[in-house]
């Protein structure tokens, strides 16, 4: 693994899959199941997204951010606040998502 990109552990849980960037509700339609949702920031027109996604990381957004509730309540882990260095990952690079500890890394 390369070094973790550490932000706030919003939802418990580690998991990998395959990385997805969602920058707006047009791309939602190339997402698929089992995938990680990487974004800026998410929204709320985004609900069907998180019910497909393994986990979910951002790079802005604290504890109570849209991201980090909904992730939550779908029992996916996610990480939040990771700051810039999240666009370090592409779509399609297999990651790792761990909210426990609160880092995203790729998987080598």
């Amino acid at each position: 693994m390369t070094e973790p990109l550490y932000g706030i552990g919003a939802s418990p849980g580690r998991t990998e899959g395959r990385a997805r960037w969602l920058n707006t509700k047009e791309d939602i339609d190339a997402f698929e199941v089992g995938e990680v949702l990487l974004a800026k920031m998410t929204s709320p027109d985004w609900g069907e997204v998180f019910q497909k996604a393994a986990a979910v990381a951002t790079e802005q957004g604290g504890m109570l951010c849209h991201a980090a509730i909904v992730a939550r309540e779908e029992a996916i882990p996610a990480v939040v606040g990771i700051g810039p260095d999240l666009f370090q990952i592409k779509t399609g690079e297999a990651v790792v998502v761990d909210g426990d500890e609160g880092f995203v890394t790729r998987k080598e």
